[in-house]
């Protein structure tokens, strides 16, 4: 048995992400149902690490708050003034002309309020694991990597960006409730790539922020606990208040870009080279 309860899947690999064949596009699902816990901040610097290295990379914002495409100083799309990824992902609309690029090599797909009622949209046509997988295709090549940042939940809209996924990066916080939250977010994803009849996964472990962890037993027992998951990697651990990040998002940068030297840009980059998505110099 796994630690999610569920029958150990020996198809499901955890560990670096095997490398691309050159002009192949990886889609990332930047996951956990827990909110608080850095999603965002991970997706939009990760970006920038995978940047600073040359690659191209889409974050598709898939949260109705919109964080992600704020972050980048970028307005939310307005279904009353056109299309959304709503309306791609239901229609089969081209999703191309959605698109901003803030960077050269850092584009990003916004959210829309309408992304609220997607679920329950998603649930009406029954197609929930198929339905991102689509859109995306239309991507591939583009990119070297697509982040998906998702919302804080399992629904049918986080689980049809699972489905159109290679792996997976979980963000999980210093918390009592932390490693349910991981064991779920596993449970989900070998219960969706069961369903699909996939076998080619990968969980590419955990990034744990240590911002909210106190000094006490507790937390500390927490924190060696998440460290030492039996199934997923640390990736690295990110004090997410520092001020080089609260900076970088005040000028609508990743930290790479904003403090390219400091000791916050080279978390990520840590994490770029830890999960498999770049090899190290």
């Amino acid at each position: 048995m796994t630690t999610t309860g569920l029958p150990a899947a020996d198809w499901l690999r955890y560990g670096p992400l095997p490398f691309a064949e050159r002009g192949m596009t990886r889609i990332i699902v930047m996951c956990n149902q827990k909110g608080g816990v850095g999603k965002t901040t991970t997706t939009i610097n990760l970006a920038g690490s995978l940047a600073s290295f040359g690659l191209r990379v889409l974050i598709v914002d898939g949260d109705p708050s919109g964080n992600a495409t704020d972050a980048y100083k970028i307005e939310m799309l307005d279904e009353d003034e056109g299309d959304t990824q709503v309306t791609c992902l239901l229609g089969g609309k081209d999703p191309h002309p959605l698109v901003a690029r803030p960077f050269e090599n850092i584009h990003l797909l916004p959210a829309s309020m309408d992304m609220q009622f997607l679920p329950a949209r998603l649930r009406e046509r029954g197609n929930a694991l198929h339905t991102h997988r689509k859109m995306l295709a239309r991507f591939q090549g583009e990119y070297d990597y697509i982040l998906l940042d998702t919302r804080p939940a399992i629904d049918t809209d986080t689980d049809s960006m699972t489905a159109a996924s290679d792996g997976a990066i979980t963000m999980v916080d210093v918390d009592r409730w932390a490693m349910k939250a991981v064991n779920m977010q596993l449970a989900q994803h070998e219960m969706i790539m069961e369903e699909l009849e996939r076998q080619d996964f990968t969980e590419l472990g955990l990034v744990i922020s240590t911002a909210k962890g106190g000094s006490g037993r507790f937390d500390a027992a927490v924190l060696n606990n998440l460290r030492k998951h039996p199934d997923l990697a640390n990736l690295g651990e990110v004090p997410y208040r520092g001020a080089d990040l609260k900076e970088a998002r005040a000028m609508g940068q990743p930290v790479q870009m904003y403090r390219p030297k400091s000791d916050t840009a080279g978390f990520f980059r840590d994490i770029a080279v830890k999960s498999g998505m770049v090899q190290a110099a």
